[in-house]
């Protein structure tokens, strides 16, 4: 893959990536509606016996998602520390899921696992292929 191709790819996974996190997020939030009643009410018990447990999500939350968003955009201009930031914030994010267990609908995690593969992609462009080498028309 030559790197103009490498760059239009690793463009497009991330507007992609970004736009599957909004979504999921939207469909997580509002999901609860696509579980069954026992799942339901499961989940909702869990979130009202750990309510501080929401707070310190929410203070973890704020600088990660700012990271992300520092990360997309440096990746976008081909810096390779944002490569490395955005590796760093996936290892994060796998950490966060050993925080007990999660219930979300079939279309909740059908988008989280697609956002995992495009995570992959990414990582695989930003540091296998010639996406972030100086341009080779300069």
């Amino acid at each position: 893959m030559n790197q103009q191709s490498a760059r239009m790819a690793l463009r497009a996974a991330l507007l992609l990536s970004a736009f599957l996190a909004v979504i999921g997020t939207v469909i997580y939030v509002a999901g609860d509606g696509l579980l069954p009643k026992e799942l339901a009410d499961w989940k909702a018990a869990q979130e009202g016996a750990e309510e501080g447990k929401e707070v310190i999500l929410f203070l973890l939350a704020v600088p990660i998602i700012g990271l992300l968003v520092a990360s997309y955009a440096g990746m976008f201009m081909f810096k390779k520390w944002a490569a490395w930031l955005y590796l760093g914030l996936e290892l994060v994010g796998c950490l966060l899921n050993l925080q007990g267990p999660n219930v979300e609908s079939g279309l909740a995690a059908f988008i989280s696992t697609t956002e995992t593969l495009l995570a992959g992609a990414i990582l695989g462009l930003a540091f296998f292929s010639s996406a972030f080498e100086p341009d080779q028309y300069s």
